[in-house]
């Protein structure tokens, strides 16, 4: 047998097991992306949450203080309702018009 065939041969070994190893690899890494979405915070919630920030009665409130200018804010995740970070707020969203009587304004 000559070199030529053998060469031939691993080389066409080789790209059959590649062809058959791309959908494989593809099925192992997959990574389902499906996750039930938080419930929205109510009015109430805690900490005198409110969906409207202007719709508080609490002292503590200013106006233009909301959660998405919070530091706890964590960034919209849609529709205008977003995570924070904030251990009383970690198995809900919030409203980026929301507030509660934590609120901390970045700096």
């Amino acid at each position: 047998m000559s070199d030529f065939n053998k060469s031939r041969r691993v080389f066409l070994r080789t790209a059959a097991l590649g062809v058959v190893a791309v959908p494989l690899a593809k099925v192992a890494t997959h990574v389902p992306t499906a996750h039930a979405e938080k419930p929205k915070a109510k009015d109430g919630h805690a900490l005198d949450y409110v969906n409207n920030g202007p719709d508080s009665a609490h002292a503590k409130f200013q106006e233009g203080h909301k959660c998405a200018n919070c530091v706890f804010w964590a960034g919209e995740v849609s529709d205008g309702w977003g995570g924070c970070n904030h251990p009383q707020f970690s198995n809900v969203l919030v409203s980026a018009e929301g507030w509660c009587n934590t609120y901390v304004p970045r700096g």
